[in-house]
């Protein structure tokens, strides 16, 4: 986001730019995955630099607009604040700055994540602000409470807005993040910085009744848990509750995450069988997550390439397989190519598995040898 924003960099006065740098380096500020991203940088006093611009802030899977108002003529002086939701801090004094946002009562603009700091304790008091809007909400206010108090959900994990701003809320969204384990996940699938799975539950309807709960996953596990079209969360339904529904969400996701775990070892047996039994045949495979195996097939004087695929949930699923002329081209230019089903059963071992695999291609290569050379006659 920021070598897509960088262009705006230069148009921010020089003391301004390296506070906006920070902010756009930060991974998030609380616990909504995202970027915050910056637009409409202008001046103050007609100068070519901006000291004002707006930003967007990722909140409970909305974006919270916030105008920044820098002063050029008094760098010394913190930022200005415009938000989006009207309603928000109109009663902020000199006090009130002091007790919730430190950052800005003690502006230090020789510290490059002044901007950073103070950002994040506004977040934490509109957060607050939020939480307090929901005592006017008798069944919002029960299902949070219930939540913070009988369930490992803390107060930092959960993200709460009232919708429309700043008027009678029509829909309430409850962003959660939930307690995953991803470790046994590749290593590669785990290794960025926002391993993390979220809830977001949007309550609307009379007395709140309908309830609409959906996953928020980074898009590489989502990938790893077979898409969002995969996954079928728990039926939230009339009688139950967030502290009730939160844990059965977690024991679903962490069942789903041990299947992975278990599929993967034996993808990585079935990669080993392979290597061991094929090791002066094999062109290339998958040295993280063992999903798939290139091969070099010779029988006689004939030669040609098998590609084995292991989905995510295998032994699940049968491997897929398809053999590829070296020599022979199609009609339509392409490498003469064939799909075939392997014999399989799921509950094969490893070895069983590797056993009928080269069984069955030492016997299928003859087959493709003839059914490609028949291409020409």
């Amino acid at each position: 986001m920021l070598n897509q924003q960088s262009t705006l960099l230069p148009c921010v006065d020089s003391y301004i730019e390296p506070l906006l740098t920070s902010v756009l380096k930060t991974d998030k500020l609380g616990i909504c995955c995202g970027t915050v991203e910056v637009d409409s940088v202008s001046s103050s006093c007609g100068r070519t630099k901006g000291d004002r611009f707006k930003l967007s802030i990722p909140y409970a899977k909305q974006n919270l607009v916030w105008n920044v108002l820098f002063d050029s003529q008094c760098p010394e002086m913190g930022p200005d604040f415009l938000f989006n939701d009207n309603t928000f801090l109109t009663d902020m004094d000199i006090d009130t700055v002091s007790h919730k946002i430190p950052s800005l009562a003690q502006w230090n603009p020789n510290d490059k994540n002044a901007l950073v700091n103070v950002l994040i304790e506004l977040l934490s008091c509109y957060k607050q602000y939020q939480i307090d809007l929901l005592q006017k909400q008798n069944r919002l206010q029960i299902e949070y409470n219930m939540l913070i108090k009988s369930t490992e959900v803390k107060s930092k994990d959960v993200e709460i807005i009232l919708l429309p701003l700043g008027s009678k809320p029509t829909e309430a969204k409850f962003l959660i993040s939930l307690s995953i384990d991803v470790s046994k996940l590749p290593h590669s699938m785990t290794e960025s910085r926002s391993n993390v799975a979220m809830l977001l539950v949007t309550f609307c309807g009379a007395d709140w009744n309908r309830i609409i709960p959906e996953l928020v996953f980074p898009k590489y596990i989502e990938k790893m848990l077979g898409g969002a079209n995969a996954l079928h969360l728990p039926n939230f339904s009339s009688d139950t509750c967030l502290a009730d529904y939160v844990p059965d969400v977690e024991n679903y996701i962490a069942g789903r995450m041990n299947l992975l775990a278990e599929s993967l070892e034996k993808r990585r047996s079935f990669t080993a069988q392979m290597l061991s039994f094929l090791c002066n045949k094999v062109i290339e495979y998958d040295t993280v997550n063992h999903t798939y195996i290139t091969i070099l097939l010779q029988k006689d004087d004939f030669q040609c390439i098998l590609f084995v695929n292991l989905s995510l949930v295998f032994p699940r699923e049968r491997p897929t397989c398809l053999f590829q002329s070296i020599y022979h081209m199609t009609n339509e230019r392409t490498l003469y190519s064939e799909k075939v089903d392997l014999p399989y059963h799921p509950q094969w071992s490893t070895e069983k598995i590797r056993d009928e695999f080269i069984s069955f291609v030492e016997q299928y290569i003859k087959k493709f040898k003839h059914n490609s050379c028949s291409l020409y006659p």
